[in-house]
């Protein structure tokens, strides 16, 4: 078969696939990508047989092709997609027409490098997006929670509010991280999403344990004294949604007050029973 005769809109017969943009064609192969965005190859039955055949580093740079591939169809839209398995494509090409290693992994490596850089690009934009989306709904319910304040009794009315100040606080926190965060492109858009969205529930629980702590007594007992200032209550729930460090350092040190507490306890309860026998035996 010759495969200079076909041209766009052409189906391969022994594939059944129609083309819709050729990358490089000879007498013997085609390199094409098809009607689905699908980079596809085929020879005919002289070049399978011919002595050189594909050329050694072949399987390699299939398997890279593909990889990368699979990466445009999770990370970009239809035309960057397309553009970038073009540029993939032509590493078949390279491979089906001269049997040119080194062009054709140069070809792969090059393009790689900018599927990478766009695609991080993409992963962090996606993950702030979905940190401010969360946020918004946040300060949804905040304002909500404020004009409903006569009808929510008082304390849990004080511990939503430091909570949703956790929440924007995760934003914050959001924002401080996009600078050093490293998106992974093989987990996807709908993962660096979600690590978003959690951002922002970790502040939310965050702030809402401080305010429980508060309640409590057992961290920062002056802001639940009679004097106390909410202001500042809200603005260290804040501050515990922002910071990754704050929330665990609470935990611990309350972890510890308790564990001393219980000490205490077990020693004096030992105590007990020692003067009780003492004192049975003088009235002997």
């Amino acid at each position: 078969m010759d495969y200079t005769d076909l041209k766009r809109g052409d189906v391969i017969p022994e594939r059944n696939r129609k083309i819709k943009e050729i990358i490089g064609e000879d007498k013997h192969f085609i390199v094409y990508l098809d009607d689905k965005d699908i980079i596809c190859w085929d020879v005919d039955k002289t070049y399978k047989t011919s002595d050189k055949k594909f050329g050694k580093e072949f399987g390699n740079i299939e398997n890279q092709i593909s990889f990368w591939e699979s990466n445009c169809n999770r990370l970009f839209n239809k035309k960057e997609s397309f553009d970038y398995k073009c540029l993939l494509a032509e590493g078949y090409a390279r491979m089906l027409d001269a049997r040119d290693d080194k062009t054709a992994n140069s070809i792969i490596k090059s393009t790689s490098e900018r599927i990478k850089v766009q695609g991080e690009q993409i992963l962090r934009q996606n993950y702030l997006l979905a940190s401010f989306r969360a946020t918004c709904i946040v300060i949804i319910l905040l304002i909500i929670f404020i004009i409903m304040k006569e009808y929510i009794r008082k304390d849990i009315y004080e511990i939503c509010l430091t909570g949703f100040m956790g929440g924007i606080g995760g934003f914050i926190s959001s924002m401080l991280r996009a600078a050093h965060y490293k998106p992974i492109l093989s987990y996807g858009k709908r993962i660096h999403r979600m690590d978003g969205y959690l951002r922002i529930v970790y502040g939310l629980i965050g702030g809402a344990i401080v305010a429980i702590g508060v309640k409590a007594n057992i961290i920062f007992g002056f802001l639940d004294s009679e004097k106390k200032n909410l202001f500042s209550l809200y603005f260290l729930g804040a501050i515990s949604g922002a910071s990754e460090q704050l929330l665990p350092n609470i935990i611990n040190q309350s972890g510890k007050i308790y564990s001393n507490k219980l000490n205490k306890s077990d020693k004096t309860k030992k105590k007990i029973p020692e003067k009780s026998n003492k004192s049975s035996k003088k009235v002997n």
